[in-house]
């Protein structure tokens, strides 16, 4: 096997470069205080940074990273790392690829990642592949252009069966759900089963074959089209161009990143109910200390230079999609029906698009029944 074991070393001096650049911010003026309306609150990114200067420890973090187990190695020709949590008696442990998105990363798993290797309320145990995207974190970035989701998907098979494993159940939200898809669709015989916690509206059906709900439901999606997915155009237009200013500007990257945790997560009206700091930071530090900026971002410059070819067609197998009530992006049933299987359909209490991080007990809860019972269905 290729894959050789990995530690996370980052030294005091990549840390004293952090601060340095953090002490010589030049921040704007605000002269008109709209809160979020007009982007990232200035009060609250001030605070975040304060903290992140003085309190923030990312040799605590890189430790306690550091105690998972950690592999990377060449999948076709580019290097790829992986967190795996296995267990005693793996041959009868379910195997699960957990993908993330952006601006997410290895560290939205971690809390539920325990619970699912564990067993949730007695349940059994799985073994777990969560990777870094290609560009994101630990993952080397594509030399060539075309690391699109379907791409992405043939990588991430090949990583599995890198490691042993024939068939697989794969979860994703954001992008690991794009990427998930295009997987289930390229190789059916390999994916037991697909859990969803983000679907895409896909196109609409005639004006008369749709009901009241999705007809609300793409009237939210254009109006939070014209107001939220900025970020979405320059990222899959112009890329290159603002990661100048996000490579060079920790606290440009986290203010660009901090908008979308608060635009789509599920808070009341305070982000620290809903996510540990140290734990945001920690996702915006794999971003900046492997100097990902770019390359993560161009998974959106990809997919329009043409990724969508790779989720043409219905998925056929088993697919469960858990809708978090905060989710923007949340598809109602005949959306989803209309593209996958759907066999489960399930709408948690609480939570919104960052699932794992932000409802890690629900969202382990509500993937460990769907791939437990897989028998029954």
């Amino acid at each position: 096997m290729t894959l050789l074991p990995f530690r996370i070393e980052f030294t005091e001096r990549a840390i004293a470069d952090l601060h340095r650049r953090i002490d010589a911010t030049r921040w704007p003026e605000i002269a008109v205080d709209e809160g979020w309306q007009a982007g990232t609150r200035d009060d609250v990114l001030r605070e975040l940074v304060r903290y992140w200067r003085n309190d923030y420890d990312w040799f605590e973090q890189q430790a306690m990273l550091n105690q998972l187990a950690h592999v990377r190695g060449p999948i076709e020709g580019e290097e790829l790392h992986a967190m795996l949590y296995t267990g005693a008696g793996s041959e009868e442990r379910i195997p699960l690829l957990l993908i993330h998105g952006w601006p997410g990363s290895v560290v939205e798993f971690l809390d539920a990642a325990k619970l699912l290797a564990a067993g949730v309320d007695g349940g059994p145990g799985f073994d777990l592949v969560i990777p870094s995207l290609p560009g994101f974190g630990f993952s080397e970035a594509a030399r060539a252009p075309g690391m699109h989701p379907g791409a992405i998907a043939g990588r991430l098979h090949a990583l599995m069966g890198e490691l042993g494993y024939s068939r697989y159940g794969v979860q994703g939200g954001d992008w690991g759900a794009i990427t998930g898809t295009a997987l289930a669709l390229q190789q059916p015989d390999a994916v037991l089963a697909l859990h969803l916690n983000f679907v895409g509206g896909g196109p609409p059906p005639s004006e008369g074959e749709m009901s009241d709900e999705e007809r609300a439901f793409r009237e939210r999606q254009q109006a939070f089209q014209a107001t939220e997915t900025g970020y979405s155009q320059i990222q899959g237009t112009r890329p290159q161009t603002l990661a100048y200013a996000q490579q060079d500007s920790p606290v440009g990257l986290l203010a660009w990143i901090l908008e979308k945790f608060w635009v789509w997560s599920d808070h009341d009206e305070d982000l620290w109910n809903t996510f540990d700091r140290d734990r945001l930071l920690t996702n915006v530090m794999l971003y900046w200390l492997t100097g990902s900026v770019l390359s993560a971002a161009r998974i959106y410059y990809e997919m329009r230079r043409g990724g969508a070819a790779a989720l043409a067609g219905r998925v056929a197998v088993p697919t469960a999609y858990a809708r978090f009530p905060a989710e923007p992006w949340a598809a109602p049933r005949e959306v989803v029906e209309r593209r996958y299987n759907l066999v489960r359909m399930t709408e948690p209490a609480h939570g919104g698009h960052f699932a794992a991080l932000e409802q890690p007990a629900l969202y382990a809860e509500d993937v460990a029944s769907f791939f437990s019972n897989l028998s029954e269905r």
